[in-house]
């Protein structure tokens, strides 16, 4: 008989603890489930990357919602700054290790009445990748890895924050 009280004390207790993250798990902004993602905005000097980062967002966002070339909701992008900067040197002071960083404004907004429903104007991440100093081809398709890497990665989660709510 103590054993079954013992037992049901700490199952009660047990129940009681847990964590959560605020927010409504599994569902976009405003219940959407469909959505246009247009080329995002380059205002930087580097070519192509808008490309890059708008194929990553719809290749993350496909999972979720139907993404369609026409939709009431829309998520536009602006890649705002785009830079390189060296992170680590060998003994001789070559540059071995390359930050590269991104950053973009983002919002979701409803067509037909122009109602943000989601925007973060601050989506900035980094990705770090190796130099070659014997060859330079090689080191702008590592650059290209990481701006991929990159991109994908933040697609992934600047989703998850707007399916959490955040």
């Amino acid at each position: 008989m103590t054993k079954k009280i013992l037992f049901a004390l700490m199952l009660f207790v047990l129940s009681g603890c847990g964590y959560h993250v605020a927010g409504k798990a599994g569902q976009m902004p405003g219940n959407i489930e469909t959505l246009s993602i247009p080329i995002f905005t380059n205002s930087t000097l580097e070519p192509n990357v808008e490309s890059v980062i708008t194929s990553a967002f719809v290749n993350e966002f496909v999972t979720t919602v139907r993404v369609v070339d026409e939709s009431t909701f829309m998520l536009e992008g602006t890649i705002k700054s785009y830079g390189l900067t060296p992170v680590s040197f060998s003994s001789s002071d070559v540059n071995q290790e390359y930050r590269l960083t991104v950053s973009m404004s983002l919002r979701i907004y409803d067509r037909q009445t122009g109602k943000v429903v989601w925007r973060d104007n601050d989506v900035v991440d980094t990705e770090d990748f190796s130099v070659n100093t014997a060859d330079v081809a090689q080191t702008r398709d590592r650059e290209t890895a990481a701006l991929q890497k990159l991109s994908k990665d933040t697609a992934r989660l600047v989703k998850e924050r707007m399916l959490e709510g955040f």
